[in-house]
Order: structure tokens, then C-alpha cells, then sequence
């Protein structure tokens, strides 16, 4: 699965994006669900760094976004600027997320959103994340919006592909059976699938 196209919009991280309202309700769910404000996080398919972004006005972590094309981490970097936050709580990787250059254990936090459609290998992928993620550390994985927003404000935002079922290969991920089988077959036993009409999220935390 890939992107074919480059949408230089949708990477520019501003009151006018469109997901400009679920960003920071997301940040604030995944401190108040996973309760770590220190150390590393690492946003895998980082894009304009939004979760970054929103992550570093609440926390104290250092970020790291991971993102395979150069022209969206530019852009990335510019969105820290814009948001006025000092540039050096940020990096910025060009990698793929089935070989992240990072050594074991060295994140405490890890986030990806929206990303996930677009894996070539999600066992590869799952077992990296699982590789670089430090014990007593947390992962949130998937495809959705904050369970902080009204519904009726996530079904306004929602892609219009994400509805289409098995029409579109990027909804594959989705299918009941994929995901237990994607953990298992990465070794990942501390971890959980959960589904509800915010979307489909893996929540792993690393004993």
C-alpha cells in the first residue's frame, strides 16, 4: 500500500487544517489514557507533526517524528515553527517504519495516526515498533479520531475512502481477524485491539 499522490495542503499544520480541532483533543487523550509527560515519543508517519506538535504543548517529552518523504518532514519542521516551539525538543527521521534507526528500547512513548493504510509489511512494521518501544512504555496505533470529540464532528471529518470497505485496499488492516494476527505474528503479546466509532486503535504497552 502506498500514497500516490502529494497533497502539500494537508501538511501544512494550521487553524485551517482540517483536522486542526482533533489534534489537540487526541494529544490530550493519549497523556490522560497512557499518563507518560517525559521522556521520548516517537510519531511514526509523523506528516505535518501535528500529534508531535500538540504532544510537546502538554508534555515535557522529547519528539521524534518519523516520516519516509522528505518534502512532508520539511514541512514538519516548518509546522514547529509556525506553533512557536523551540525546534530543538524536536527531530525529524526520513525512514520506513520497517527499519527505523533507532536502537532498542529508546522510546517511551509511541504514537502513529493515520499511517498505518499505508505499511507495506505490518508484521515487520509492528515488530519494529515493538523493537524500539523501552519496557514500561506505551504504543497507540491506527486510524481515527479522539473519543473528546463530539461523533457527529468525527463523521464530518472522516475520509470518504474509510467508509468504503473492502472497495479500498487501504481498509484492509480493519478486517476483524488482521490485526490479532498481525501481533501475533510480530510477537507482541501486550496488546490490545480497540474498535468503536472513533476508529480502530492498537494500544500496546511494553512489560
Amino acid at each position: 500500500m502506498s500514497e500516490t499522490t502529494f497533497d502539500r495542503s494537508f501538511y501544512v499544520y494550521d487553524a485551517n487544517h482540517r483536522f486542526a480541532a482533533m489534534y489537540p483533543l487526541l494529544a490530550r487523550q493519549i497523556v490522560d489514557d497512557f499518563g507518560i509527560t517525559k521522556g521520548v515519543c516517537l510519531d511514526v508517519g509523523t506528516g505535518s507533526a501535528a500529534v508531535c506538535i500538540e504532544l510537546a504543548k502538554i508534555t515535557d517529552m522529547t519528539m521524534i517524528g518519523l516520516d519516509a518523504k522528505p518534502e512532508v518532514l520539511e514541512l514538519a519542521r516548518e509546522n514547529v515553527a509556525r506553533h512557536n516551539l523551540p525546534p530543538e525538543r524536536f527531530r525529524f527521521l526520513e525512514a520506513d517504519v520497517a527499519a527505523i534507526p533507532m536502537e532498542d528500547g529508546t522510546v517511551d512513548l509511541l504514537v502513529s495516526r493515520g499511517s498505518i493504510p499505508f505499511w507495506e509489511d505490518h508484521v515487520a512494521a509492528f515488530a519494529e515498533l515493538n523493537r524500539v518501544l523501552a519496557p514500561g512504555g506505551a504504543a497507540l496505533v491506527g486510524c481515527g479520531f479522539s473519543r473528546y470529540q463530539p461523533i457527529e464532528e468525527v463523521r464530518a471529518m472522516r475520509p470518504k475512502w474509510s467508509g468504503e470497505g473492502e472497495k479500498d485496499s487501504r481498509n484492509d488492516w480493519k478486517a476483524d481477524d488482521y490485526l490479532p494476527r498481525v501481533l501475533d505474528q510480530a510477537g507482541i503479546a501486550d496488546a490490545e485491539v480497540h474498535r468503536d466509532a472513533y476508529g480502530v486503535w492498537v494500544h500496546i504497552r511494553k512489560s
